[in-house]
């Protein structure tokens, strides 16, 4: 599975590093000294630093992103976190390793892996349903140690149920929804020519 054209999806494009060379000059001989050109001929003035592209609490930290990206969009990005939001927690409840692997950085893989194989062991299967996905936005931004990191703020009405090896419910409730709101954590290598982000930390607001 691409993962994110997701955003990752794959409208976000690869980051790139760039390379500054700078020519020093040095006046040598008789070489003479540079004169002012007139008011008309002289070059026009350096542009000031440009201001972030974009807005808001996490505007500098996806500004950051999109200049290793000039083709980062925000808002690509965050329709691609809402399908994988959607994706990875049914791909949780029902087990499916095959599909969270490659949504998933090594370290919150293990974890699930874990999580999964207990259930399995216990004879256990969940049941998830995602009523409704509330609210989805990016909650900050940045790149850090070649890293481009997304926090991505979920509310979500989700109803679970816990059933037995025996078929008997022993956790939660299909008929019932429970508001959750969580922030995840999507990276990626900023160099990489691969344009995929994966989930690398969740944590409950």
């Amino acid at each position: 599975m691409d993962f994110l054209p997701l955003i990752f999806f794959a409208a976000v494009a690869v980051f790139f590093a760039f390379r500054l060379y700078q020519v020093l000059g040095k006046r040598t001989g008789h070489t003479p000294e540079p004169r002012p050109a007139p008011a008309q001929d002289r070059a026009p003035a350096a542009e000031p630093a440009a201001a972030p592209r974009f807005a808001g609490p996490a505007g500098a930290g996806l500004t950051e992103i999109a200049r290793h990206d000039p083709g980062f969009d925000p808002g690509v990005f965050l329709d691609g976190a809402k399908a994988a939001y959607g994706m990875i927690v049914e791909g949780f409840a029902k087990g499916d390793r095959d599909a969270l692997r490659p949504l998933l950085s090594p370290k919150v893989f293990a974890s699930y892996d874990k999580a999964i194989g207990d259930r399995e062991k216990a004879g256990q299967a969940v049941t998830t349903e995602i009523e409704r996905l509330a609210a989805a936005e990016i909650h900050g931004a940045g790149v850090q140690d070649g890293v481009a990191k997304v926090k991505v703020r979920f509310r979500a009405d989700i109803a679970t149920e816990t059933r037995g090896k025996d078929g008997e419910r022993i956790a939660g409730d299909l008929n019932r929804l429970t508001p959750v709101e969580e922030v995840w954590t999507f990276e990626r290598p900023a160099a990489s020519p691969d344009p995929n982000w994966v989930l690398s930390g969740v944590r409950p607001v």
